[in-house]
């Protein structure tokens, strides 16, 4: 739990926050298709819960946020580019939605989808 103190009060922001933020930012990225997760046994537990966090795992370490993103990206898109662009926008969705700043943001591309043309 991450606390903000302000001579009002304290504000406490949950790491499940803090991941739902960066997975709306994760999906609206350029040439990302779609969200995994890091093992078979967490992807299995997603699909039967439909976890809307799927893909994100968010670590609060010494108020530091790590934020690990699972993706799947569309084939024919560069991978660099779009994990650029990933981190880009997952850090800037976090640190304006909660003031607080993101240390790290690691992205692992997980697969490829080839999208249907016809």
């Amino acid at each position: 739990m991450t606390t903000n103190d302000t001579p009002r009060g304290s504000i406490e922001i949950s790491p499940t926050a803090i991941a739902t933020l960066a997975s709306h930012a994760a999906l609206q990225t350029y040439g990302v298709v779609g969200m995994a997760s890091p093992n078979l046994a967490s992807d299995i537990a997603a699909s039967l819960t439909r976890d809307p966090n799927r893909g994100i795992v968010v670590r609060l370490e010494d108020n530091h946020i790590i934020i690990d993103v699972y993706v799947i990206i569309e084939y024919g898109t560069r991978i660099a580019s779009v994990a650029n662009s990933l981190i880009n926008g997952v850090r800037y969705a976090v640190e304006q939605a909660t003031g607080l700043s993101v240390n790290q943001v690691n992205v692992h591309v997980q697969g490829l989808r080839v999208s249907k043309t016809e």
